[in-house]
């Protein structure tokens, strides 16, 4: 038998349109969540991304504070080095309290000083002398090498040491034992003269009297100069 078919043609275009448009919807729908899901996906993605730059931001700022600060230090360390090393340009590297322990050890009791000097005076030679043929010159108890010779800056120190003595051989007395020290080196007389001066009875011994009746003798007694150098260097010859 021969099946007849009374749908009509627009019944069945109807039915095909429809079915078309279902699946365009479902595609339009497939493709709308896919871009909700990559939206969602991308703000998220944006949202943690912002939150590591403002991280980075603020660790760049931290880094920023602590850099601006290591230079600060690094400058007040050179402003610090620059002081220190002009101190220990200055610096007379003596010790004046055992200096003149020294001295009043080896000046006798008959001896009255009336002038002690430290004069500063720099060394002479210049470094092409001092390679050429000149004395080079460097601390006490260092080795001799070049980084301990002493620098063109620093200095010698002479001492003048004036006074009078009872007579000329305690004078000489005197010059040896300086010469003889540890502390004291060049040691010699700058003068040496006979005179006299005046004191008070009363100094010389004699017995107490009133300031009507004082009286004053004349002694003789020997003023002297000594000039010497300090003896914290010493010259090395080739």
């Amino acid at each position: 038998m021969k099946e007849l078919d009374f749908l009509p043609q627009w019944y069945r275009e109807g039915r095909r349109r429809q079915a078309h448009m279902r699946r365009q919807y479902a595609a339009l729908v497939v493709v709308f969540l896919a871009m909700m899901t990559f939206n969602v996906t991308a703000t998220h993605i944006a949202s943690k991304a912002a939150a590591e730059l403002t991280r980075f931001d603020s660790r760049r700022v931290q880094a920023e504070g602590v850099t601006h600060e290591f230079n600060l230090l690094a400058k007040q360390l050179s402003q610090l080095k620059g002081k220190a090393d002009r101190m220990t340009r200055i610096d007379s590297r003596i010790d004046v309290a055992a200096l003149l322990a020294e001295m009043s050890h080896l000046i006798g009791e008959s001896i009255v000083l009336k002038r002690v000097e430290l004069v500063a005076e720099p060394f002479q030679q210049t470094r092409e002398k001092e390679e050429a043929k000149g004395p080079m010159l460097q601390t006490i108890g260092a080795t001799a090498s070049p980084e301990n010779k002493v620098p063109l800056d620093r200095v010698k120190f002479r001492i003048v040491v004036a006074g009078v003595a009872a007579d000329p051989a305690q004078v000489a007395d005197l010059v040896c034992k300086l010469d003889e020290s540890a502390y004291f080196q060049h040691v010699h007389p700058s003068f040496s003269r006979d005179t006299r001066m005046q004191i008070s009875a009363e100094a010389a011994g004699a017995a107490p009297a009133d300031k009507a009746t004082q009286r004053r003798e004349t002694l003789a007694v020997t003023e002297f100069e000594i000039t010497c150098y300090l003896a914290n260097y010493e010259e090395l010859r080739k």
